[in-house]
């Protein structure tokens, strides 16, 4: 028993007696890390075509051990050309829109290269949008990162041979809107569906722009298991009225060609 004891005292930490037997310690548990995510920069320049320095908006992950993503944080990097200043103001984030002030008080005018401290966490995906101001009244806008794709209009359809379903998606990319048209074909037991094509747009004023992927580049493929294509662009600046809309097109067994569109109007 002696002989027992002193083995376990030698163990120290690495074991404990579990059920009467010995059992290995835990291991550490590995910290979150923070990794990059996406760093976006801006040359500046003035009305007279001066330069006035660059501006970075940067946006980190923050990783956990498994590798899954719990957080985000950003800042903001200026760097004034010779003679100049900026003074960064606010930033915001697409995940709740509230507007906060990049220094607590209010930033300096800054006349050479300087980073702020990074932001309170973030635990949803969103664009990082800083703003501040110039020499001669100018403003700047720097962004980074991306939000998550928003559902905002659906319809799917039902045939013999399945069922499929168009979507059209939005997302905040930096400083600009993305728009993004799904399909996903589920087709019947033994039976198939062919896509065409897949299209995201919008109707504005009566003109229609779009882009498509054409599915059937170079041939068409009849589909027999669960699938989906997808299609994205960037949003053009909207004006009312207006239409914004995904679409795409298959064919059925009984030699049917079907189009389906999911959309919202103003």
């Amino acid at each position: 028993m002696r002989k027992f004891r002193t083995v376990l005292v030698a163990l120290g930490a690495a074991a404990a007696v579990v059920g009467g037997g010995l059992a290995g310690a835990p291991a550490a548990q590995a910290a979150d890390t923070w990794q990059a995510h996406d760093k976006n920069c801006k040359t500046l320049t003035g009305l007279d075509g001066q330069s006035l320095g660059s501006v970075c908006a940067e946006v980190q992950k923050r990783v956990t051990d498994a590798g899954s993503v719990n957080g985000y944080r950003a800042r903001v990097t200026v760097t004034p050309a010779v003679g100049q200043w900026m003074k960064p103001t606010t930033y915001s984030w697409s995940s709740d829109g509230a507007l906060s002030q990049v220094c607590p008080g209010g930033c300096a005018q800054q006349s050479s290269a300087w980073t702020s401290a990074w932001s309170p966490v973030k635990t949803t995906a969103g664009t990082y949008v800083v703003r501040g101001e110039l020499p001669g009244d100018s403003l700047f806008d720097v962004g980074a990162s991306w939000s998550d794709w928003a559902q905002v209009a659906k319809k799917c359809s039902t045939d013999a041979a399945g069922k499929l379903c168009v979507y059209r998606h939005e997302r905040g990319y930096r400083t600009t809107m993305q728009e993004r048209g799904k399909l996903t074909v589920a087709p019947a037991a033994g039976k198939w569906i062919e896509p065409r094509w897949v299209r995201v747009g919008t109707v504005m004023n009566g003109t229609d722009t779009y882009e498509t992927s054409d599915l059937c580049a170079p041939s068409c493929t009849r589909r027999t298991t669960s699938w989906s294509a997808t299609v994205s662009r960037t949003m053009p600046g909207l004006a009312s009225p207006f239409q914004l809309y995904a679409s795409a097109q298959v064919k059925f067994p009984s030699g049917e060609v079907r189009t389906v569109k999911a959309s919202i109007s103003s």
